[in-house]
């Protein structure tokens, strides 16, 4: 019995390993064949302005539009957001906001119609990233790379049980 006890602790924390692991949800507003599509891993709530979705691009004119990750896993949390993206407004007028429970981090463009990736990240805010906003009066934005972490609680947690299976032996 107490050998399948181990085994069973062991499948699990092996398992929770499996899913406290970093990983990346690359957004390129591509599907399958090459066609305009949202990733399905992300949430899109449009403020009501104007935008258009093209393969490979999102452009906003002008339009603010909130994204989260609807695929978090318990324990995970969202650590960097990097989006490339061009400005065609004239006066630097696109924007990135990351925002957690009590704070936001924002960062505008100051070039005219510049070509340029951002990366906003956990040190920018002071806390986990909980979902981010972009904004443009007229820009296009080419691809979102948005980096999903376990949150160090649970590497804790995977590791006191590796530790306490360790200690029975």
């Amino acid at each position: 019995m107490k050998k399948m006890n181990r085994i069973v602790a062991i499948s699990s924390l092996i398992a929770f390993a499996g899913n406290a692991s970093a990983r990346l949800i690359i957004e390129d507003f591509l599907d399958d064949i090459g066609g305009a599509a949202f990733d399905a891993e992300l949430d899109y709530s449009f403020q009501g302005g104007s935008w258009e979705l093209f393969p490979g691009e999102l452009n906003l004119w002008p339009e603010t539009v909130d994204i989260s990750v609807n695929s978090l896993m318990a324990g995970e949390y969202i650590e960097s957001v990097e989006v490339q993206w061009t400005d065609f407004c004239g006066i630097g007028c696109t924007s990135i906001e990351v925002f957690g429970a009590t704070s936001t981090a924002t960062q505008f463009n100051a070039t005219v119609s510049a070509s340029e990736t951002w990366t906003l990240s956990t040190g920018d805010i002071g806390e986990e990233i909980l979902g981010f906003s972009l904004s443009s009066f007229e820009g296009r934005f080419e691809r979102i790379t948005i980096n999903v972490v376990p949150a160090p609680a649970s590497i804790l947690v995977l590791m006191g049980g590796l530790v306490a299976v360790r200690r029975r032996r």
